[in-house]
C-alpha cells in the first residue's frame, strides 16, 4: 500500500471544508497528491461520518469505493455513518447506506450506536419507516429499561411512536426483546475502553507555552477545566515580574480544533493585576477566579456552539442581564480584542497560524454603547482611557451612566436591607422558556414557616421540552439582611414523560416527592445561608434526605446549570437568583467527585441518559 503523507492541520481543515461544501474534485486531487484524505481528523468521527451527516452522497460513494469501511466507528461514541445520516433525517443517504450493507443491528449494542434512536431524534417518520422496513430492532431494551418506544415518548414524537407500536404489534406473541444488562454497560462497553484511551496532549501546546514564557516569564500554575466541553482546555498563569507587573493568563487546547466558518485556530489570554491572588489561590472562591472561568468559558463556546470567535464581539454575563462578575466589581461583559503586545498576536505553530485574542472586561453601559454606536466607537474610548492593558476591577466607565447601569461605586460590598419579592420574576422566566405553570402546590414543608411560603410548580411537557419541569418559588423571597453576596436560589428538576398518568397522581407522595424534597432542601439551605455552587456535589440531611432516601437509593445531590441558559439566573433589584437543577446521585458518585468535580460525574450520567431528566432506578455510574 502506498505510504501517504502525514496529516497536518491544514489538510484536516481543507478536507472538512471540501466535504461540507460537496467538493469531491478537491478531495480527489488531494488523494492524487498522496494526501491521506481518508484519515483526516474530523471532530464528528471519520470523513465518512462527516460526509453522511452533510448529505454529500457523491463523496460517500467515493469514500466507500476508496476502501473505507461502511461500519467504521467514531470515537468515543462508536456510532457509524448511517447513524450520522439518520440523526439528520437524510432519507436518501440512509437508503443508499442500507443498500450498501450498513449494519443497523449490532452484536454489541449501545444506545449511542442505535440507528433507530438517531432517526427518532431527527423527527423523520420517513427514515424511521425505512429502517423498520429493513428490519431494525424496534424492541431492544438498553440497561433493562430504555427502548425505542420510550425514546419516542421522551422526544414527544407521537407519530413515530405510533409507527413503532404498529410494527411491534405484528411481532410473534412469543417474541422476547433483547436486553442489555446494567453490567454490560458499566463493565464492558465503554468505561474500560475510555480509561485505556488516555488524552495525549498535542505537541502544539508545548510550543504555545514556550512562546508565552519567552515573552512574559515562567508559568506558575496550570488550572484544568472541570466542566463538560467539546475540547479539554487548560488555563496557565504566569506570575507578575519586574518587566510585566501583572498576571498573564492564557489557554491551551482551544486551538486543537479549528473553529467558526473561517476555520480559525485561536487561543485566549488575559492580564490581571498583581494583587489578584493576594492571600493565596482559592480555586473554590468564585469571586476570586472568575477571570479564569471566563477565559476557559470563551475558549469552549466556539467549539460547543459552533460559532465564530470574532474580535469586537462583547459577550455579556448571564445574557441580557449582564450581571456583575463579583461583589467587588461592576464589570459584567467580556470584549474579545487583539492583544496590545505585538509579539503575541499571532503564533506560527507547526505550519499553522494561531491567533491570540485578549479578553477585556467591560461594563454593561459600555456594551450597550457599542451595540448602539458600533465597536470601533467604544474601542476609541477604551484606548483613550488606556483600558486595554491590565484589568482594573474598579476603573471608571468610559461612557456616562448611573450606578444602576453599571458605573462603579467605591468597592462594592452591598447588603440587602429590604425584603424582596422575587418569585414573580423567576416564574416569568420559567414560563417564557418552558410554558405556563399547570399546577402549583403548597404546604410542602414538614414544618411550615408562617413568614415564608415555598411552592412547588409543575410545567407540563412540550415538543421543545419533552419532560415535566418542576421547580420551587419562594426560596429566594424576603432575603435576610445577613445575606451579603447578593445571591439567592431556587431549585428545579426535570421528570420523565411517564412520571404521572393523570393530574390526580401529583397528590400521591410517590409522585410529588421531588417537589417536597426541593422545598425542604431549599428552605434548609436558606436558613443555614448555605452557598451552593454549580457543578458541585454535596450530601443532604434532615427532611430532604428522608424524602430522597424513601423514594430512591440515592442520598446525595448534584447541582448543575440548566441547559436552557435563559432561566439559569434572574436578576431582581441587583440580586442574582440562581436556578439550580438538582440531580440525585449515589454516595459512590459523591466520593468520586470529591464534592467539586461534578462534571466528571455528569459525563458518567450522560451515558445513562440521566444527566438532565431524572432516572430513579438507575444503577450507580461508578
Amino acid at each position: 500500500m502506498e505510504n501517504k503523507k502525514p496529516n497536518t492541520p491544514l489538510l484536516n481543515q481543507t478536507v472538512q471544508k471540501a466535504i461540507r461544501e460537496g467538493k469531491l474534485d478537491v478531495l480527489q486531487q488531494l488523494d492524487e497528491n498522496n494526501e491521506d484524505v481518508l484519515h483526516a481528523y474530523i471532530p464528528v468521527g471519520t470523513v465518512l461520518h462527516l460526509a453522511a451527516e452533510s448529505n454529500q452522497l457523491a463523496i460517500v460513494k467515493w469514500l466507500l469505493e476508496s476502501g473505507m469501511d461502511i461500519d467504521e466507528e467514531s470515537f468515543p461514541y462508536k456510532d457509524t455513518a448511517i447513524a450520522s445520516a439518520a440523526a439528520k433525517g437524510h432519507y436518501e443517504m440512509v437508503r443508499y447506506l442500507l443498500q450498501q450493507g450498513a449494519t443497523i443491528n449490532f452484536e454489541s449494542p449501545h444506545p449511542y450506536k442505535d440507528v433507530l434512536f438517531s432517526a427518532i431524534l431527527s423527527g423523520s417518520k420517513e427514515v424511521v419507516q425505512l429502517l423498520i422496513d429493513h428490519g431494525v430492532d424496534t424492541t431492544i431494551r438498553y440497561f433493562e429499561r430504555k427502548d425505542a418506544e420510550l425514546m419516542a415518548k421522551e422526544q414527544n414524537q407521537t407519530e413515530i411512536l405510533a409507527l413503532i407500536q404498529a410494527h411491534n404489534a405484528t411481532l410473534p406473541a412469543d417474541h422476547v426483546p433483547r436486553t442489555t444488562p446494567k453490567e454490560e454497560y458499566d463493565d464492558e462497553d465503554y468505561e474500560d475502553e475510555e480509561d485505556e484511551e488516555e488524552y495525549e496532549e498535542p505537541s502544539s501546546h508545548a510550543v504555545i507555552r514556550a512562546v508565552f514564557e519567552e515573552v512574559y516569564g515562567p508559568i506558575q500554575t496550570t488550572y484544568y477545566q472541570n466542566f463538560p466541553s467539546e475540547v479539554p482546555i487548560q488555563a496557565h498563569i504566569i506570575a507578575p515580574s519586574t518587566a510585566h507587573p501583572y498576571y498573564v493568563l492564557f489557554t491551551t487546547g482551544m486551538s486543537d480544533r479549528a473553529v467558526g466558518y473561517n476555520l480559525l485556530y485561536v487561543e485566549n489570554m488575559m492580564k490581571v493585576p498583581a494583587d489578584w491572588l493576594e492571600g493565596g489561590a482559592d480555586w473554590l472562591d468564585r469571586e476570586k477566579i472568575w477571570p479564569i472561568n471566563w477565559l476557559i468559558k470563551l475558549a469552549c463556546i466556539p467549539h460547543d456552539e459552533n460559532v465564530q470567535p470574532a474580535r469586537g464581539v462583547i459577550v455579556p454575563n448571564k445574557g441580557d442581564l449582564a450581571d456583575p462578575y463579583g461583589i467587588e466589581t461592576y464589570l459584567s461583559c467580556m470584549l474579545i480584542s487583539a492583544p496590545t503586545d505585538s509579539d503575541i498576536q499571532h503564533l506560527q505553530v507547526e505550519g499553522e497560524e494561531i491567533r491570540i485574542d485578549e479578553l477585556v472586561p467591560v461594563y454593561k453601559a459600555e456594551w450597550q454603547y457599542a451595540e448602539a454606536n458600533g465597536y470601533p466607537a467604544l474601542q476609541e474610548k477604551l484606548i483613550a482611557s488606556q483600558v486595554q492593558e491590565v484589568i482594573d476591577f474598579q476603573r471608571p466607565a468610559v461612557v456616562e451612566k448611573s450606578v444602576d447601569h453599571g458605573q462603579p461605586n467605591s468597592k462594592v460590598t452591598a447588603k440587602i436591607t429590604e425584603a424582596l419579592t422575587n418569585a414573580d420574576k423567576v416564574r416569568e422566566n420559567f414560563e417564557k422558556e418552558y410554558g405556563l405553570i399547570a399546577i402549583q402546590m403548597s404546604n410542602l414543608l414538614d414544618e411550615e414557616n408562617p413568614t415564608l411560603t415555598i411552592t412547588g410548580n409543575i410545567i407540563y411537557p412540550t415538543k421543545k421540552h419533552p419532560y415535566y419541569v418542576v421547580f420551587t418559588l419562594g426560596v429566594s423571597n424576603d432575603i435576610p439582611s445577613s445575606v451579603t453576596d447578593n445571591k439567592s436560589y431556587e431549585m428545579m428538576m426535570k421528570l420523565p414523560l411517564d412520571w404521572v398518568a393523570s393530574e390526580e397522581e401529583w397528590t400521591l407522595p410517590e409522585k410529588n416527592w421531588p417537589l417536597r424534597m426541593m422545598a425542604e432542601f431549599g428552605y434548609s439551605a436558606r436558613e443555614k445561608m448555605q452557598k451552593i455552587y454549580r457543578y458541585t456535589t454535596f450530601p443532604i440531611e434532615g427532611n430532604a434526605l428522608k424524602i430522597l432516601s424513601n423514594h430512591t437509593k440515592m442520598t446525595h445531590l448534584l447541582a448543575r446549570e440548566p441547559n436552557e441558559f435563559s432561566i439559569s439566573g434572574t436578576v431582581v433589584e441587583k440580586v442574582l437568583i440562581v436556578a439550580h437543577q438538582l440531580i440525585p446521585i449515589y454516595e459512590s458518585e459523591m466520593d468520586y467527585a470529591e464534592g467539586i468535580y461534578a462534571a466528571d460525574v455528569l459525563r458518567l450520567l450522560e451515558k445513562q441518559q440521566a444527566d438532565n431528566v431524572l432516572v430513579v432506578n438507575r444503577p450507580p455510574s461508578i
